[in-house]
């Protein structure tokens, strides 16, 4: 009701709510308050509902799509995981990917703090979804691992202290992974890095891959969710099989091994990105 009776207020032209969170709500308050045109945009999941979701959100989720003019989603997985859930009609729905502020990167050095003869890099949030003990495991297992080389992680969050005792548990083999924390220059940790690592149970569109990609640093990712639409097929980036620890030990094996593989990699990925993920085709896909 306090949202409804303050759109009332601002009288806008348009409501755009996101997520599960104002899914619901932002639907019935914007009926209420008689917004002319409503957006809902659908940006991803967690784990608890990774998989789809329970048979009363989807009542209730369908219930709010009729109220919505619009729903975007971020890839063409989103937009059929969305089309599942809630079975919203075709016509409603708009795939319109995140797009990143490449001048804005090419500000961000390296952070040569974080060098090693390989090093690397994943940045996210510290949650069961991002399935970093997968990482951490396949990175102690390496056969090609040097010594000095580095498994960085960028980022804070609920499952630090699990992490550090899967460290201590690894042994000598896990000496080589290090929490930096929350980081305001992530660009910088990703520049450094000779391999970006998103090990996922679930994305929707990863920022940080994109980001990753757009500064030329190769990527290995799960192949979850919105990951096979961002990185392609066709070798702009390496896809290995969610949780499966065998395939993401060979993947940083072969890139660790192959310098040649990296610069490809890296090459692929910065063209896809300025091909697909630039603000300028976002601004476009939301204004047409």
């Amino acid at each position: 009701r306090s949202v409804a009776r303050r759109l009332k207020e601002l009288r806008p032209d348009v409501l755009h709510s996101r997520n599960r969170g104002t899914q619901i709500d932002g639907a019935l308050a914007g009926v209420a308050a008689r917004v002319p045109r409503r957006v809902h945009g659908y940006h991803g999941r967690d784990l608890s509902n990774a998989k789809g979701e329970s048979f009363r959100r989807r009542a209730l989720g369908r219930l709010a799509g009729r109220a919505h003019h619009r729903v975007i989603t971020l890839t063409d997985t989103m937009r059929r995981e969305y089309r599942r859930d809630y079975g919203t009609a075709e016509e409603k729905m708009r795939v319109v990917p995140n797009g990143v502020d490449l001048d804005r990167l090419e500000g961000f050095a390296p952070d040569e703090s974080l060098r090693s003869p390989f090093t690397v890099c994943t940045v996210g949030r510290l949650d069961a979804v991002k399935n970093l003990p997968l990482l951490m495991r396949a990175f102690a297992a390496m056969s090609a691992r040097g010594e000095n080389d580095r498994l960085v992680i960028a980022g804070g969050g609920p499952m630090r202290d699990e992490l550090e005792a899967l460290r201590t548990e690894l042994g000598p083999a896990g000496a080589g992974s290090e929490f930096l924390g929350e980081r305001r220059d992530a660009p910088s940790v990703m520049r450094a890095a000779d391999v970006y690592v998103q090990p996922s149970f679930y994305e929707g569109m990863s920022n940080t891959i994109v980001e990753a990609m757009a500064r030329e640093v190769p990527v290995i990712a799960t192949e979850v969710g919105g990951n096979p639409d961002v990185t392609g097929r066709e070798g702009a980036a390496r896809l290995v099989p969610s949780d499966d620890l065998a395939a993401m030990t060979a993947a940083l094996d072969d890139l660790r091994r192959d310098e040649t593989a990296r610069r490809e990699l890296a090459r692929r990925g910065r063209e896809r990105v300025r091909d697909r993920f630039t603000m300028q085709r976002m601004v476009e896909g939301y204004t047409r």
